[in-house]
């Protein structure tokens, strides 16, 4: 087995989780440096993980031993770093969103093509158990063909408990940007490709009161909508409602259902890697039409719940997306969270921000393949 020497571009919240499930579960991944602006941070993050060298983003990307850089700085950062990353030679794994435009999502993607290095982005989610699971019973026809989704992300912001809410709420982010490519990457990687988009936006205050932090007890100035509702049509002809927002404090609205003509597969958060589906079919609707009793109508009003068929390492996990690019080099082969999926969801979120501020339809350029499922029963570090 091949170890790869891994960097981390970024030393803030989201390192420190995929340090732990990288370290934990992911034996092929060596992370054997971490750097970021604030050398003091990196330094820290070093110390807590036991790594070995903390740098400047410019020693990071100087340092010959180091094969993948993943880049965890603030999404505004993405685009320029992500260039500096693949200039250097390294092969780059980036958080979401990997661009703000699909244009900027193209050029990167060339340039890595230009300089034969490998890109991989988040969401990994979709690869994680619960979301592999509920597509191996989707493809299985658990509940017939699929004709409706309705996927909801209603929270509120990120002020109650994030150290640094600020950049949450600059352009080229919010919940379009944080929260819409978990939704956007499972819709796609279940159902396959989105063909046009209709949307709408609001914004339910114009400041944002941050509660925790050094800045606590301040107001800040929101630059970008807080609430998105869309309809997406796929090119299978399924329709999907998205909804994601800052706005909201507490909801009933499902996180993620998908309707077929034989029944209804839910999931609890696509944000997360763990996640048990549940099923509801349509003989339990309809054996109540032949039998009254106590039991068919006890089944009448019951979700199953379904078993996860790979492991689940953790419910909030990160890190799979790594390893499947550092499987796709070995290989030479297409990692699952490659250019034509980072340039469909990136043209995604763009066109839902183009349809709110247009007011018409926004009519997809660009497509791709569902991702290959991985295979049921395998163990942490299979790919």
């Amino acid at each position: 087995m091949r170890i790869f020497k891994i960097g981390i571009l970024g030393s803030g919240v989201i390192s420190r989780t995929y340090l732990a499930d990288i370290k934990a579960f992911y034996k092929k991944l060596d992370v054997i440096a971490c750097a970021d602006i604030n050398i003091e941070l990196a330094q820290k993050l070093a110390s807590e993980f036991d790594i070995k060298k903390a740098y400047t983003p410019e020693e990071l990307l100087n340092d010959d031993e180091v094969e993948i850089i993943i880049n965890l700085t603030p999404p505004q950062f993405h685009v320029e770093l992500g260039r500096q990353i693949i200039m250097a030679g390294k092969h780059l794994f980036s958080e979401k969103p990997f661009a703000p435009s699909l244009k900027e999502a193209k050029e990167v993607l060339d340039l890595a093509k230009a300089k034969g290095v490998k890109v991989g982005c988040a969401p990994d989610t979709f690869l994680s158990s619960g979301l592999q699971s509920l597509r191996y019973y989707l493809d299985a026809g658990l509940i017939g063909k699929p004709f409706f989704l309705t996927a909801n992300m209603t929270t509120f912001g990120v002020e109650t408990w994030h150290p640094n809410p600020v950049p949450f709420y600059k352009k080229n982010s919010g919940p379009l940007f944080d929260m819409a490519p978990y939704y956007l990457s499972a819709i796609v990687s279940l159902l396959g490709p989105i063909e046009s988009i209709a949307a709408f936006d609001a914004k339910a205050g114009r400041t944002r009161h941050i509660y925790v932090g050094p800045h606590a007890g301040t107001e800040i100035e929101t630059e970008v909508p807080t609430h998105y509702s869309s309809i997406l049509r796929l090119k299978s002809g399924v329709v999907v409602n998205l909804n994601v927002s800052f706005d909201i404090y507490g909801s009933n609205l499902p996180m993620f259902e998908i309707y077929g003509d034989g029944g209804t597969l839910t999931y609890p958060d696509p944000n997360y890697g763990g996640g048990t589906p549940r099923v509801y079919r349509k003989e339990q609707y309809t054996d109540t039409v032949y039998q009254k009793t106590g039991e068919a109508l006890t089944r009448k009003e019951k979700f199953y719940e379904l078993p996860e068929l790979y492991p689940r390492v953790k419910d909030y996990s990160r890190g799979i997306g790594v390893l499947d690019l550092a499987d796709a080099i070995e290989t030479n082969s297409e990692n699952r969270a490659n250019g034509t999926l980072i340039m469909h969801i990136t043209e995604a979120i763009e066109g839902i921000m183009i349809s709110s501020e247009m007011g018409e339809f926004y009519k997809m350029k660009t497509t791709c393949e569902r991702p290959e499922p991985l295979k049921p029963g395998g163990f942490i570090d299979e790919i």
